[in-house]
């Protein structure tokens, strides 16, 4: 992809900009003379990772790389991911919870391996933002095991390094046009004050930086505007870890990373099943069950539980047997849609026991094509007319050299409305995109059942002109791996079965009166589970006209059936 003059001209400024501060002269102003506090963090580790990775069997962004005696510095990465996790180092904390003096060893020399290296013999993504903010997070994270037995003149190399890198984050950190990239750099850029020996005003600079990277890239519900529930659930953590820091700085942080923080947690439980997991819409599968619930115990004291996201649109259903989980459709801002879904009027519905209707979610280290389908409305249990959802994915070149696949998202999303009945609790979602391609608005309907754990739908096609073709229409319902669907001896119904469920919550009926149900494969990927096969349900229907399509989930009591 050619990109145009003005974009020619931002990368040249950007590089130019860089060059600068990255020069002997510039990054003096971010050297440190040592690390002085030792940064926390909430992330998993696994010593049994650091043994192989230490025996030369390296795993990474979902690749595998056998190198042996050689340094994976040395050898040719296997997937982009994997290269962006090496150089984001941090898979230095399964090396820093290994009490095995030759594992921890072996990552020292990994890290000065990477520090022998010549800029020009890098990877092009070891100066990207989110590359460069996690490097120094985990350096200042691990900084106790770097330093171990390091001599004066590798240890001066390491804050070398992190001169040039805190330089680096200085220049993404006031970027507007960066996206996330933006606040992950500024973060890191905190980080990188506080845990470092460094001049007074080093603090203050990186919180102005910070505050602002906040107030333009996290909405007041709590979420990030990319609309990515992982990119909430890092960024939060590592607030988490820098709360920590202030702390043992004994100064007060900013009333704005706290408030942001008690925001982010009380989003992310409203993307919580009761499962522990997050939805698997927008990038919340690659956050571990733990992880998350980490995150949302580290908030002290009770909190309300918020039931509606209305600057970035999900919303949430619970009582005393089940959660829904919906996308209203709001669209993420342009400069912040390279990680987002076309998940527009999607659900996911958990009973108390287990997950019944989930998305695809996003299996790790997926290159840009597997990625772009799991991106796509077909990975949602969404609705679509003619195989086409209420988004597309287009590839478009950025400031920093990439090409990122963003989401370009149908107009129309209408605000969401509530309303209780002798039912339950119902949800009502509706979408006007597809009235000039298709000819048809969109009306979802959802009853969260209060008597028992079941959902009843309606989905409304609505022929506003009466003039509308002939369409087909799809419903798309993707299951829990561990669900079994099971025909009963009609085509509108299918028994749902949770072979290791308890008596009486392992059985559901899924049925649509009037309509074939069809049963195709599918995959379901989320962090730390070790199964993803799994089943698709799908309702087509040829439509002319307005045409409302009901379905429901109910547990199943065969002699009621």
């Amino acid at each position: 992809m050619r990109p145009g003059i003005r974009l020619r001209l931002k990368r040249a400024w950007l590089k130019l900009r860089l060059a600068l501060a990255t020069s002997p002269l510039f990054r003096g102003f971010y050297r440190a003379r040592r690390f002085a506090l030792l940064a926390p963090h909430i992330h998993l580790a696994d010593p049994s990772i650091a043994a192989d990775i230490a025996a030369g069997q390296v795993v990474l962004g979902g690749r595998s790389l056998l190198c042996g005696d050689r340094s994976p510095f040395h050898v040719a990465p296997p997937s982009e991911g994997f290269v962006r996790a090496l150089y984001g180092f941090g898979w230095l904390a399964h090396c820093d919870a290994s009490p095995l003096p030759e594992v921890r060893a072996h990552a020292r020399k990994l890290v000065r391996d990477f520090l022998k290296l010549s800029e020009n013999r890098r990877s092009p993504f070891t100066d990207h933002p989110a590359v460069v903010a996690r490097r120094v997070i985990a350096w200042v994270t691990h900084s106790g095991l770097l330093a171990e037995g390091e001599d004066r003149a590798g240890y001066e190399r390491l804050l070398d390094q992190l001169a040039r890198d805190g330089a680096i984050l200085a220049v993404y950190a006031r970027r507007s046009d960066l996206g996330v990239g933006r606040l992950q750099a500024a973060v890191g850029l905190a980080f990188h004050a506080l845990a470092l020996d460094r001049v007074r005003k080093a603090i203050p600079s990186a919180e102005q930086t910070l505050d602002l990277a906040l107030a333009a890239l996290v909405a007041p519900d709590g979420a990030t505007h990319d609309r990515d529930c992982g990119t909430v659930a890092l960024i939060a953590a590592d607030l988490v870890a820098m709360l920590a820091l202030y702390r043992a700085r004994q100064i007060a942080p900013p009333p704005a990373i706290t408030s942001t923080l008690s925001d982010m947690i009380a989003f992310l439980r409203l993307l919580q099943h009761p499962d522990g997991g997050l939805t698997l819409m927008n990038g919340g599968g690659r956050i571990p069950r733990d992880l998350a619930g980490e995150i949302i115990r580290s908030r002290r004291g009770t909190a309300s539980l918020l039931t509606s996201a209305v600057e970035t649109g999900f919303e949430r259903l619970e009582n005393a047997h089940a959660v829904l989980i919906a996308d209203a459709g709001n669209p993420p801002r342009r400069s912040c849609a390279g990680r987002a879904g076309a998940s527009a009027l999607a659900f996911e519905f958990s009973s108390r026991g287990d997950r019944i209707i989930t998305s695809c979610g996003m299996p790790t280290g997926a290159d840009a094509g597997i990625a772009r389908a799991y991106r796509s409305a077909a990975a949602h249990s969404s609705v679509l007319i003619d195989g086409d959802g209420l988004g597309t994915l287009h590839d478009v070149a950025t400031v920093t050299g990439e090409t990122e696949t963003r989401l370009k998202p149908l107009s129309g999303a209408v605000a969401p409305l509530r309303a209780r009945s002798e039912t339950g609790e119902t949800l009502t979602l509706g979408h006007r995109g597809f009235i000039d391609t298709h000819g048809y608005a969109l009306e979802r309907q959802l009853t969260l059942i209060d008597a028992f754990a079941g959902l009843i739908g309606r989905d409304r096609f609505d022929d506003l002109t009466g003039e509308a073709p002939h369409r087909v229409v799809t419903l798309a319902f993707h299951l829990n791996p561990r669900l079994l669907p099971v025909r009963l001896g009609r085509a509108d119904a299918i028994i749902l079965r949770l072979p290791e469920g308890k008596p009486g919550s392992d059985q559901f009926l899924f049925e649509a009166p009037g309509y074939q149900i069809l049963i195709e494969e599918s995959r379901v990927f989320e962090a730390g589970s070790p199964n993803s096969r799994s089943h698709c349900l799908l309702i087509e229907a040829e439509i002319a006209g307005s045409t409302e399509i009901g379905w429901r989930i109910l547990p199943y009591m065969p002699e009621f059936t």
